[in-house]
Protein backbone atom coordinates (compact mmCIF):
# COMPACT_ATOMS: atom_id res chain seq x y z
CA UNK A 1 0.00 0.00 0.00
CA UNK A 2 0.99 3.52 -0.72
CA UNK A 3 1.71 5.15 3.08
CA UNK A 4 0.96 8.91 3.97
CA UNK A 5 2.31 10.51 7.01
CA UNK A 6 0.60 13.14 9.01
CA UNK A 7 2.19 15.39 11.94
CA UNK A 8 1.07 17.70 13.96
CA UNK A 9 2.26 20.66 16.03
CA UNK A 10 0.80 22.86 18.22
CA UNK A 11 0.23 26.43 16.14
CA UNK A 12 2.08 28.59 16.72
CA UNK A 13 5.31 26.48 16.37
CA UNK A 14 8.17 26.91 19.16
CA UNK A 15 11.84 26.49 18.22
CA UNK A 16 12.72 22.97 16.59
CA UNK A 17 8.74 22.09 16.43
CA UNK A 18 9.22 22.16 12.37
CA UNK A 19 12.24 20.42 12.30
CA UNK A 20 10.79 18.00 14.61
CA UNK A 21 7.68 17.04 12.80
CA UNK A 22 9.24 17.23 9.29
CA UNK A 23 12.02 14.20 10.25
CA UNK A 24 8.64 12.50 11.82
CA UNK A 25 6.68 12.41 9.05
CA UNK A 26 9.61 11.72 6.66
CA UNK A 27 10.90 9.02 8.26
CA UNK A 28 7.47 7.49 8.87
CA UNK A 29 7.37 6.99 4.78
CA UNK A 30 11.12 6.05 3.91
CA UNK A 31 14.10 5.35 4.81
CA UNK A 32 15.99 8.69 3.82
CA UNK A 33 19.48 7.67 4.17
CA UNK A 34 18.97 4.86 1.79
CA UNK A 35 17.42 7.20 -0.29
CA UNK A 36 20.10 9.77 -0.85
CA UNK A 37 23.24 8.59 0.70
CA UNK A 38 26.18 10.18 -1.74
CA UNK A 39 23.54 11.53 -3.93
CA UNK A 40 21.86 14.52 -5.51
CA UNK A 41 18.98 15.63 -4.26
CA UNK A 42 17.08 18.45 -5.80
CA UNK A 43 14.00 20.09 -3.47
CA UNK A 44 11.33 21.47 -5.28
CA UNK A 45 9.35 23.84 -3.00
CA UNK A 46 6.12 26.79 -4.06
CA UNK A 47 7.81 29.69 -4.96
CA UNK A 48 5.57 30.43 -8.00
CA UNK A 49 4.86 34.38 -6.79
CA UNK A 50 6.78 37.29 -4.95
CA UNK A 51 3.72 36.15 -2.33
CA UNK A 52 4.85 34.97 1.30
CA UNK A 53 3.51 31.52 2.99
CA UNK A 54 0.92 30.30 2.88
CA UNK A 55 1.02 31.19 -0.94
CA UNK A 56 4.42 29.94 -1.64
CA UNK A 57 6.32 26.89 0.66
CA UNK A 58 7.31 28.12 4.27
CA UNK A 59 11.51 28.63 4.14
CA UNK A 60 11.15 27.01 7.33
CA UNK A 61 10.23 23.37 5.67
CA UNK A 62 12.74 24.22 3.00
CA UNK A 63 15.95 24.25 5.03
CA UNK A 64 14.53 21.67 7.10
CA UNK A 65 14.09 19.18 4.72
CA UNK A 66 17.56 20.10 2.65
CA UNK A 67 19.03 19.32 6.57
CA UNK A 68 17.85 16.23 7.30
CA UNK A 69 19.09 15.35 3.66
CA UNK A 70 22.15 16.37 4.23
CA UNK A 71 22.51 14.35 7.54
CA UNK A 72 21.49 11.39 6.11
CA UNK A 73 24.35 12.01 3.64
CA UNK A 74 23.46 13.47 0.44
CA UNK A 75 26.37 14.21 -1.73
CA UNK A 76 24.85 17.57 -2.63
CA UNK A 77 21.24 19.19 -2.00
CA UNK A 78 19.91 22.42 -4.78
CA UNK A 79 16.65 23.88 -4.07
CA UNK A 80 15.60 24.84 -7.38
CA UNK A 81 12.13 26.41 -8.57
CA UNK A 82 10.74 28.42 -11.86
CA UNK A 83 7.85 31.35 -11.27
CA UNK A 84 4.59 31.04 -13.16
CA UNK A 85 3.55 32.66 -16.63
CA UNK A 86 1.29 35.34 -14.47
CA UNK A 87 4.70 36.65 -12.64
CA UNK A 88 6.38 36.84 -15.29
CA UNK A 89 4.02 38.69 -17.24
CA UNK A 90 1.88 40.23 -15.09
CA UNK A 91 2.70 40.30 -11.61
CA UNK A 92 3.71 43.57 -9.79
CA UNK A 93 7.03 42.99 -8.03
CA UNK A 94 9.35 40.39 -8.78
CA UNK A 95 9.82 39.28 -11.95
CA UNK A 96 11.77 36.15 -11.88
CA UNK A 97 12.29 33.23 -9.60
CA UNK A 98 15.57 34.87 -8.46
CA UNK A 99 13.45 38.43 -7.45
CA UNK A 100 11.16 36.10 -5.85
CA UNK A 101 13.51 34.36 -3.59
CA UNK A 102 14.83 37.06 -2.42
CA UNK A 103 12.06 38.89 -1.81
CA UNK A 104 10.48 36.02 0.53
CA UNK A 105 13.85 35.85 2.30
CA UNK A 106 14.08 32.27 0.37
CA UNK A 107 17.33 32.72 -0.71
CA UNK A 108 18.69 33.86 2.54
CA UNK A 109 17.18 30.88 4.11
CA UNK A 110 18.24 28.56 1.78
CA UNK A 111 22.06 29.57 0.98
CA UNK A 112 21.92 30.45 4.84
CA UNK A 113 21.44 26.93 5.57
CA UNK A 114 24.86 25.73 2.95
CA UNK A 115 22.50 25.27 -0.12
CA UNK A 116 22.82 25.94 -3.37
CA UNK A 117 19.97 27.58 -5.63
CA UNK A 118 18.91 26.90 -8.84
CA UNK A 119 16.58 29.38 -10.74
CA UNK A 120 14.69 27.17 -13.09
CA UNK A 121 14.41 29.62 -15.75
CA UNK A 122 17.71 30.60 -16.07
CA UNK A 123 18.73 26.36 -16.73
CA UNK A 124 19.58 24.80 -19.78
CA UNK A 125 16.26 22.68 -20.93
CA UNK A 126 15.80 20.18 -23.02
CA UNK A 127 12.99 18.41 -24.81
CA UNK A 128 11.73 14.84 -23.79
CA UNK A 129 9.09 12.83 -25.32
CA UNK A 130 6.27 12.25 -22.69
CA UNK A 131 5.75 8.44 -23.20
CA UNK A 132 1.52 7.88 -22.27
CA UNK A 133 0.67 11.48 -22.34
CA UNK A 134 -2.74 13.11 -22.59
CA UNK A 135 -1.98 16.99 -23.36
CA UNK A 136 1.86 17.22 -23.07
CA UNK A 137 3.55 14.56 -25.21
CA UNK A 138 6.32 16.35 -25.57
CA UNK A 139 8.06 19.03 -22.85
CA UNK A 140 11.14 21.17 -22.44
CA UNK A 141 12.59 20.11 -19.14
CA UNK A 142 15.61 21.85 -16.79
CA UNK A 143 18.62 19.79 -17.09
CA UNK A 144 18.38 20.08 -12.87
CA UNK A 145 15.59 18.23 -13.20
CA UNK A 146 16.73 15.59 -15.35
CA UNK A 147 19.96 14.78 -13.94
CA UNK A 148 18.51 14.73 -10.08
CA UNK A 149 19.45 11.41 -8.52
CA UNK A 150 16.76 12.55 -6.08
CA UNK A 151 13.96 14.05 -6.50
CA UNK A 152 11.82 15.92 -3.61
CA UNK A 153 8.57 17.89 -3.79
CA UNK A 154 7.44 20.47 -1.34
CA UNK A 155 4.58 21.98 -2.20
CA UNK A 156 1.66 23.67 -0.20
CA UNK A 157 -1.59 23.05 1.18
CA UNK A 158 -3.62 25.08 -0.94
CA UNK A 159 -7.11 25.50 -2.76
CA UNK A 160 -7.17 26.53 -6.28
CA UNK A 161 -9.68 28.40 -8.39
CA UNK A 162 -9.16 26.30 -11.69
CA UNK A 163 -7.86 22.80 -10.25
CA UNK A 164 -9.41 22.77 -6.81
CA UNK A 165 -6.15 22.56 -4.96
CA UNK A 166 -2.97 22.78 -5.46
CA UNK A 167 -0.68 20.13 -3.71
CA UNK A 168 1.88 17.89 -4.92
CA UNK A 169 0.82 17.19 -8.48
CA UNK A 170 0.09 20.51 -9.30
CA UNK A 171 3.54 21.64 -8.01
CA UNK A 172 5.28 19.97 -10.60
CA UNK A 173 4.00 22.79 -12.97
CA UNK A 174 7.53 24.67 -11.86
CA UNK A 175 9.84 22.08 -13.44
CA UNK A 176 8.87 22.93 -17.33
CA UNK A 177 9.63 25.60 -19.70
CA UNK A 178 7.46 28.67 -19.88
CA UNK A 179 6.40 27.52 -22.67
CA UNK A 180 4.85 24.27 -21.35
CA UNK A 181 3.23 26.37 -19.03
CA UNK A 182 1.73 28.04 -20.94
CA UNK A 183 0.37 25.46 -23.26
CA UNK A 184 -3.54 23.91 -22.65
CA UNK A 185 -3.35 26.16 -19.56
CA UNK A 186 -7.35 25.78 -19.97
CA UNK A 187 -10.33 23.87 -18.28
CA UNK A 188 -11.99 22.99 -21.22
CA UNK A 189 -12.62 19.13 -21.33
CA UNK A 190 -9.86 19.15 -18.48
CA UNK A 191 -6.94 20.13 -20.62
CA UNK A 192 -4.58 21.98 -17.74
CA UNK A 193 -5.64 18.57 -15.05
CA UNK A 194 -4.47 16.39 -17.65
CA UNK A 195 -1.33 18.18 -18.80
CA UNK A 196 -0.37 18.72 -15.03
CA UNK A 197 -0.68 14.51 -14.42
CA UNK A 198 1.58 14.34 -17.31
CA UNK A 199 4.20 16.12 -15.35
CA UNK A 200 4.11 13.02 -13.23
CA UNK A 201 5.13 10.51 -16.21
CA UNK A 202 8.55 13.22 -16.82
CA UNK A 203 9.79 12.83 -13.73
CA UNK A 204 8.02 11.82 -10.76
CA UNK A 205 9.30 13.00 -7.60
CA UNK A 206 10.70 9.93 -5.02
CA UNK A 207 9.31 12.18 -2.13
CA UNK A 208 7.19 14.53 -1.38
CA UNK A 209 6.62 16.47 2.05
CA UNK A 210 3.44 19.11 2.49
CA UNK A 211 3.91 22.12 3.74
CA UNK A 212 0.44 22.70 5.98
CA UNK A 213 1.46 24.81 8.61
CA UNK A 214 -0.33 27.29 7.91
CA UNK A 215 -2.76 26.47 4.64
CA UNK A 216 -5.04 28.37 1.89
CA UNK A 217 -8.38 28.21 1.26
CA UNK A 218 -10.84 30.15 -0.98
CA UNK A 219 -8.68 30.86 -3.66
CA UNK A 220 -4.88 31.11 -4.51
CA UNK A 221 -1.97 33.63 -5.53
CA UNK A 222 -3.42 36.62 -3.21
CA UNK A 223 -6.53 36.44 -3.07
CA UNK A 224 -7.21 33.17 -0.70
CA UNK A 225 -7.87 33.04 3.03
CA UNK A 226 -5.45 31.45 5.78
CA UNK A 227 -5.81 28.98 7.68
CA UNK A 228 -3.84 27.65 10.62
CA UNK A 229 -3.27 23.97 9.97
CA UNK A 230 -0.03 23.05 12.15
CA UNK A 231 0.63 20.06 9.90
CA UNK A 232 3.36 18.29 7.53
CA UNK A 233 2.50 15.49 5.49
CA UNK A 234 4.84 13.04 3.78
CA UNK A 235 4.36 10.34 1.28
CA UNK A 236 6.80 8.96 -1.72
CA UNK A 237 3.36 9.05 -3.89
CA UNK A 238 2.31 12.16 -4.93
CA UNK A 239 -0.89 10.91 -6.21
CA UNK A 240 -1.27 9.32 -2.43
CA UNK A 241 -0.11 12.34 -0.64
CA UNK A 242 -2.79 14.43 -2.77
CA UNK A 243 -6.13 12.16 -2.09
CA UNK A 244 -5.27 12.26 1.71
CA UNK A 245 -4.73 16.25 1.41
CA UNK A 246 -7.59 16.53 -0.25
CA UNK A 247 -10.03 14.58 2.09
CA UNK A 248 -8.21 16.48 4.78
CA UNK A 249 -9.37 19.74 3.24
CA UNK A 250 -12.49 18.64 3.18
CA UNK A 251 -12.69 17.09 -0.46
CA UNK A 252 -14.53 13.68 -1.63
CA UNK A 253 -12.70 11.27 -3.04
CA UNK A 254 -12.82 11.69 -7.23
CA UNK A 255 -13.74 15.05 -6.57
CA UNK A 256 -10.05 17.09 -7.22
CA UNK A 257 -9.63 16.23 -11.10
CA UNK A 258 -5.83 15.86 -10.92
CA UNK A 259 -5.95 13.26 -8.68
CA UNK A 260 -8.52 11.27 -9.65
CA UNK A 261 -7.40 11.50 -13.08
CA UNK A 262 -3.27 10.44 -11.87
CA UNK A 263 -4.73 7.34 -10.28
CA UNK A 264 -6.58 6.25 -13.49
CA UNK A 265 -4.09 6.12 -15.76
CA UNK A 266 -2.06 3.98 -12.62
CA UNK A 267 0.48 7.12 -12.06
CA UNK A 268 0.21 6.69 -8.06
CA UNK A 269 -2.45 5.66 -5.51
CA UNK A 270 -5.91 8.03 -5.54
CA UNK A 271 -8.08 5.07 -3.67
CA UNK A 272 -7.83 6.58 0.14
CA UNK A 273 -8.91 2.59 1.11
CA UNK A 274 -5.63 1.94 -0.74
CA UNK A 275 -3.43 4.66 1.13
CA UNK A 276 -2.00 3.49 4.52
CA UNK A 277 -2.28 6.89 7.16
CA UNK A 278 0.10 7.07 10.05
CA UNK A 279 0.15 9.44 12.46
CA UNK A 280 -2.86 11.55 12.69
CA UNK A 281 -5.76 10.41 11.74
CA UNK A 282 -7.66 11.94 8.61
CA UNK A 283 -10.91 12.77 10.89
CA UNK A 284 -8.92 14.12 13.63
CA UNK A 285 -7.40 17.18 11.24
CA UNK A 286 -9.95 17.38 8.98
CA UNK A 287 -11.20 21.12 8.56
CA UNK A 288 -13.76 21.96 5.38
CA UNK A 289 -12.15 24.42 3.36
CA UNK A 290 -13.90 27.07 1.97
CA UNK A 291 -14.18 26.55 -2.00
CA UNK A 292 -13.19 29.10 -4.99
CA UNK A 293 -16.38 31.38 -5.57
CA UNK A 294 -15.92 32.22 -9.64
CA UNK A 295 -19.23 32.46 -10.77
CA UNK A 296 -20.13 35.32 -13.23
CA UNK A 297 -23.14 37.16 -12.60
CA UNK A 298 -24.58 40.51 -12.95
CA UNK A 299 -26.64 40.20 -10.30
CA UNK A 300 -23.13 39.80 -7.94
CA UNK A 301 -21.99 42.76 -10.03
CA UNK A 302 -24.17 46.31 -10.72
CA UNK A 303 -23.03 47.90 -13.72
CA UNK A 304 -21.47 44.66 -15.47
CA UNK A 305 -23.37 43.70 -18.80
CA UNK A 306 -22.72 39.95 -19.49
CA UNK A 307 -22.93 38.28 -22.87
CA UNK A 308 -21.70 34.59 -22.23
CA UNK A 309 -21.27 31.97 -24.25
CA UNK A 310 -20.01 28.63 -23.69
CA UNK A 311 -17.17 28.94 -21.05
CA UNK A 312 -14.61 27.05 -19.03
CA UNK A 313 -13.31 27.18 -15.32
CA UNK A 314 -10.26 29.31 -16.63
CA UNK A 315 -12.16 31.32 -18.10
CA UNK A 316 -14.88 31.84 -15.13
CA UNK A 317 -11.57 32.42 -12.54
CA UNK A 318 -9.40 34.83 -14.57
CA UNK A 319 -12.83 37.67 -15.62
CA UNK A 320 -14.02 36.76 -11.79
CA UNK A 321 -11.09 37.83 -10.60
CA UNK A 322 -10.71 41.31 -12.70
CA UNK A 323 -14.25 41.88 -12.29
CA UNK A 324 -13.71 41.23 -8.47
CA UNK A 325 -10.52 44.14 -8.22
CA UNK A 326 -12.56 46.22 -10.35
CA UNK A 327 -15.57 46.49 -7.71
CA UNK A 328 -12.70 47.17 -4.84
CA UNK A 329 -11.72 50.21 -6.56
CA UNK A 330 -14.96 51.86 -7.58
CA UNK A 331 -14.29 51.39 -10.75
CA UNK A 332 -17.68 48.56 -11.56
CA UNK A 333 -21.31 49.77 -10.79
CA UNK A 334 -24.42 51.19 -12.23
CA UNK A 335 -22.84 55.01 -12.72
CA UNK A 336 -19.82 52.83 -14.41
CA UNK A 337 -21.15 50.26 -16.96
CA UNK A 338 -18.94 47.61 -18.63
CA UNK A 339 -19.77 44.81 -21.10
CA UNK A 340 -17.75 41.72 -20.44
CA UNK A 341 -18.11 39.34 -23.75
CA UNK A 342 -16.32 35.60 -23.15
CA UNK A 343 -17.15 31.86 -24.29
CA UNK A 344 -17.82 30.29 -27.29
CA UNK A 345 -20.50 31.59 -29.68
CA UNK A 346 -22.04 33.98 -26.97
CA UNK A 347 -25.68 36.02 -28.08
CA UNK A 348 -23.87 39.69 -28.62
CA UNK A 349 -25.54 42.21 -30.10
CA UNK A 350 -23.66 44.02 -32.59
CA UNK A 351 -23.14 47.40 -30.80
CA UNK A 352 -23.28 48.17 -27.20
CA UNK A 353 -22.92 51.48 -25.55
CA UNK A 354 -20.56 51.09 -22.79
CA UNK A 355 -17.19 50.38 -23.19
CA UNK A 356 -16.82 46.58 -23.90
CA UNK A 357 -14.14 44.30 -23.26
CA UNK A 358 -14.13 40.97 -25.26
CA UNK A 359 -12.15 38.34 -23.42
CA UNK A 360 -10.15 34.97 -24.70
CA UNK A 361 -9.93 33.07 -27.84
CA UNK A 362 -13.39 31.20 -27.94
CA UNK A 363 -15.15 34.70 -27.87
CA UNK A 364 -12.56 36.50 -30.48
CA UNK A 365 -12.70 33.54 -32.46
CA UNK A 366 -16.72 33.45 -32.63
CA UNK A 367 -18.96 34.10 -35.65
CA UNK A 368 -21.17 36.05 -33.61
CA UNK A 369 -19.23 38.90 -32.08
CA UNK A 370 -16.91 39.62 -35.22
CA UNK A 371 -19.67 42.27 -35.82
CA UNK A 372 -19.27 43.98 -32.64
CA UNK A 373 -15.76 43.71 -32.13
CA UNK A 374 -15.47 45.62 -35.76
CA UNK A 375 -18.10 48.11 -34.73
CA UNK A 376 -16.75 48.48 -31.47
CA UNK A 377 -13.11 48.94 -32.69
CA UNK A 378 -13.86 51.84 -35.21
CA UNK A 379 -15.44 53.72 -32.21
CA UNK A 380 -12.46 53.24 -29.87
CA UNK A 381 -14.52 51.60 -26.94
CA UNK A 382 -13.65 48.01 -26.94
CA UNK A 383 -10.52 46.12 -25.19
CA UNK A 384 -9.39 42.21 -26.81
CA UNK A 385 -7.59 40.25 -24.72
CA UNK A 386 -6.14 37.10 -26.51
CA UNK A 387 -5.24 33.74 -25.17
CA UNK A 388 -6.82 30.95 -23.39
CA UNK A 389 -7.55 31.42 -20.54
CA UNK A 390 -7.07 35.64 -20.72
CA UNK A 391 -4.66 36.19 -18.07
CA UNK A 392 -4.27 39.52 -18.60
CA UNK A 393 -8.01 40.63 -17.43
CA UNK A 394 -7.16 39.43 -13.73
CA UNK A 395 -3.85 41.39 -13.27
CA UNK A 396 -4.86 44.26 -15.45
CA UNK A 397 -8.14 45.11 -15.04
CA UNK A 398 -8.09 48.37 -14.22
CA UNK A 399 -5.59 49.15 -16.81
CA UNK A 400 -7.51 48.35 -19.76
CA UNK A 401 -10.56 50.69 -18.64
CA UNK A 402 -8.26 53.61 -19.41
Amino acid sequence: MSRVSVARIEFPPAPGEIRAAVAEAVSSVCDLPAMVAGKSVVLKPNVFAPLPPPVTTDPRVVVAVGELCREAGAGRVVVAEGRSISTAQFRAGGKSTRECFQMLGMSQAVEGAGFNIVYLEEDEFHEVEVPGAQVLRKAHVPRTILEADVLVNLPVMKIHSLTLVTLAIKNLHGVVSDYDKLYQHCYRELALARKLTDLLRIRPPDLNVLDGLVAQEADHAGDGRPVEMGLIMAGRDAVALDAVAGAVMGFEPGEVDTTRIAGEAGLGEADLSKIEVVGEEVESVRRAFARPDIELSEAKFPGLRLHAGDYCRSCAYYVRRGLDRLKREGLLDEAHPLAVVVGRDPEAPEDLACPTAILGDCALESASVKPLRNRLLLRGKVNTVYACPPMEFRIRAAGMLD
